[in-house]
């Protein structure tokens, strides 16, 4: 029952999913995916799930799990994008779920104006971060090299914290700093040159940290 509804042409996880799910049907991939997220969202592995459930009578519990996935994705994101294709939905359903604060004309205000951000390097991962809050999955947009060295000269190779802070090395080799945001992106800093500052590696990676 689970191949026929996850792995013929034209079978119905393909009818309900194909704008959703990455790989083809008549390989299994549908198949393999379902049971990845079911296996875990009971914590398991895919291998132990099967085997728990091989002498099971149907495979319900797998289909109406699936289709609980999808379901949730279009109510959630109710306007669909190219984007969403091969996102791993069902982990991020294990998730949230339940988290009743996910107001679907909310998110697609903020999805409109994350599209449209040239500092956003991964479109496919604003779902992710919406739902996380990770900046991680954006891949916001590096300093190019001109601008860490425009912003290194303009220092002068010193990062003014080191310098209040007594530190032993004050002024940096260019290859001792790291370039970071003045503004945070999340607070509307833009990767630009005047938005540029230096920072010695240690305090740019405890900063990184927190």
């Amino acid at each position: 029952m689970a191949r026929k509804r996850f792995s013929k042409n034209a079978c119905v996880a393909y009818s309900i999913a194909n704008q959703y799910m990455s790989g083809t049907v008549n390989r299994q991939d549908y198949l393999q995916t379902a049971i990845d997220w079911i296996a875990q969202k009971d914590s398991t592995t895919i291998e132990n799930y099967m085997a728990t459930h091989q002498h099971e009578p149907n495979a319900n519990e797998l289909w109406l799990y699936f289709k609980s996935v999808i379901d949730w994705v279009g109510a959630v994101f109710p306007i669909y994008r190219k984007e969403m294709k091969g996102i791993a939905w069902g982990i991020l359903y294990n998730e949230f779920k339940d988290d009743k604060s996910l107001d679907p004309k909310t998110l697609e205000a903020k999805i409109a104006t994350l599209m449209q951000d040239e500092d956003v390097g991964s479109k496919k991962g604003i779902y992710e971060y919406l739902l996380t809050g990770k900046e991680k999955h954006l891949n916001i947009r590096t300093f190019s090299d001109k601008q860490k060295r425009e912003s290194y000269e303009r220092q002068k190779g010193i990062y003014p914290v080191c310098v209040k802070n007594k530190s032993d090395k004050t002024q940096y080799e260019l290859n001792e700093m790291e370039a970071d945001h003045i503004t945070p992106w999340h607070e509307g800093g833009k990767t630009e040159a005047n938005n540029c500052q230096m920072l010695c590696k240690l305090h740019n990676r405890m900063k990184s940290g927190k």
